[in-house]
């Protein structure tokens, strides 16, 4: 430890061992010596301060064993407690012990880098693939890193994602308990920040996406991912198209429109990016973003149009399954816009397996014509998990197209067959089949599952696979079975998250 020489004297006398008469301005001491006073300022000096401290506690040295002395009961005793404590310390960094913030201002400071490490990690496609459409130092994680230090809640959001991906590589359980505590920490924030001027911020957009990309990883509730996709949407319904045109919105609404679709189609319900307004939004982003010089430019034009019909399936799925007869208007209506989507489907996709092929041609020096293979046979890029999206869409549609095309037995005992067309005829029918709907599936993804079977090597890369793929990876009809009632304390705080359509239009005031 660092100490002061108790001894007033100069340091001569004091090396010499001898009494300072402390004479002004030099010693007699050192003039009867013959060498000149060296003064009488006091330096600093280290001392060992543990054998001290040992004889004035009685502390000995701990068992290797980690085991107590045979026969000394442990005690609360002050020495014990003494003895604890210092043990304590002395695992303590030299950083802690000297300034006890200097340690986590290093953390915090390592936090923005580690963040994108996560990205990179984890969307090595997405990103990769699609950076020239974010505008020149306006990527994610970018837009996320320069954000940071700008609000409490932020950063605790930022940190909870960092220190779960570290927690992930590292296996440490005090890694995964801080994710935790930072997680509670940002849900606390986000709550109120939802209810301040913040509602139209680049900043809590982004951290509500944040929390939906953790949920989405951790898992600390089955559902509650769907709770914070919920509220990106509230908030980007506010904030409005426009909003996401350039800057950090284009970033977002670019990060996370994939995500939004997938939890349309696990809440069964519309996505609202299919809604005309959107749908321009993303003819206008096509329309810039083919233009640009990038060596992936040239799948904008067939990219963006596949998901102009992409996201239309999880209103087609809704609409189907509330129409309970093949003759309805609804039924004709559906099936008609279907079949269109089908063959714009079937018909994009070609061309992005032409532009695949082309562009592996010219990575390996082909110059044959290549017929359009299978979509798996693709390597892994965002433009070929879109592919695989649009196939695996053209198959969910077409069984929606069954559904309402066919009918069913207790329906066909009502129809007859008049010039050549299916019409109904007066028959008592079971009231129950007439009202049960023509489809009675509900749609599913890999999104609502998580990472589940998948190797260690894959884990941190299926949620790239899942945007690549539009929400759409792993797409399937499952039976309807009802929701279980959550009941989790984490699940209810992060309801408290959702806010509802007319509270979000303007600031509320918190009642606490």
């Amino acid at each position: 430890m660092v100490g002061v020489p108790r001894s007033k004297g100069c340091s001569r006398c004091r090396e010499r061992r001898i009494r300072c008469d402390q004479t002004r301005p030099h010693c007699s001491q050192c003039r009867k010596y013959g060498a000149p006073c060296p003064g009488y300022k006091r330096s600093l000096k280290f001392q060992d301060e543990g054998p001290r401290l040992q004889e004035r506690y009685l502390i000995t040295s701990p068992r290797t064993d980690g085991r107590e002395e045979r026969g000394c009961a442990r005690s609360d005793s002050a020495p014990a407690r003494a003895i604890r404590q210092m043990r304590r310390f002395a695992e303590v960094s030299l950083d802690e012990r000297v300034c006890p913030s200097l340690a986590y201002r290093s953390f915090l400071s390592q936090q923005p880098r580690i963040f994108k490490e996560f990205v990179c990690a984890s969307f090595p496609t997405m990103y990769y693939h699609n950076e020239f459409r974010f505008g020149t130092g306006f990527t994610f994680p970018d837009n996320v890193i320069k954000q940071f230090g700008s609000r409490p809640y932020y950063d605790a959001t930022v940190l909870s994602i960092s220190t779960a991906y570290l927690a992930g590589l590292t296996k440490d359980s005090t890694l995964q308990y801080t994710s935790r505590q930072k997680y509670a920490e940002a849900l606390g924030g986000v709550k109120k920040a939802l209810t301040s001027e913040d509602t139209s911020s680049d900043v809590l957009l982004m951290a509500v996406i944040l929390l939906a990309f953790y949920e989405m990883n951790v898992r600390t509730t089955e559902d509650a991912w769907l709770f914070h996709a919920s509220a990106v949407k509230q908030l980007m319904i506010k904030r409005g198209m426009e909003a996401h045109l350039a800057g950090p919105g284009r970033v977002c609404h670019f990060a996370f429109r994939p995500f939004l679709i997938g939890a349309s189609i696990q809440n069964g319900e519309p996505c609202f990016l299919g809604e005309d307004s959107w749908q321009e939004l993303a003819a206008t982003l096509r329309d810039e973003d083919s233009q640009k010089q990038s060596q992936w430019a040239f799948y904008i034009d067939v990219y963006e149009t596949i998901f102009m019909e992409l996201v239309k399936c999880p209103g087609y799925v809704r609409e189907a399954q509330d129409i309970i007869s093949v003759t309805s208007p609804k039924a004709i209506s559906l099936a008609r816009r279907i079949r269109a989507t089908c063959d714009r489907l079937q018909k994009l996709s070609q061309e992005m397996r032409t532009l695949l092929s082309a562009h592996n041609q010219r990575k390996q020096g082909i110059t044959l014509s290549f017929v359009g293979p299978e979509p798996n046979l693709f390597p892994e890029t965002s433009p070929s998990l879109l592919l695989r999206a649009g196939v695996d869409a053209v198959r969910i549609l077409k069984q929606i197209l069954h559904h309402l095309t066919i009918p069913t037995a207790a329906e066909d005992r009502t129809l007859t067959t008049h010039d050549g067309a299916l019409t109904p005829v007066s028959s008592p029918g079971s009231t129950e089949d007439a009202e049960k709907p023509l489809l009675s599936l509900r749609l599913t993804c890999d999104l609502g599952d998580g990472p589940a079977g998948e190797n260690e090597q894959r884990v941190f890369t299926w949620l790239d696979r899942v945007a690549g793929a539009m929400g759409l990876l792993g797409a399937e009809f499952t039976p309807r079975s009802k929701s279980g009632i959550q009941t989790d304390l984490a699940m209810r705080t992060i309801r408290t998250l959702t806010p509802m359509e007319d509270e979000l239009l303007e600031p509320r005031r918190s009642s606490d």
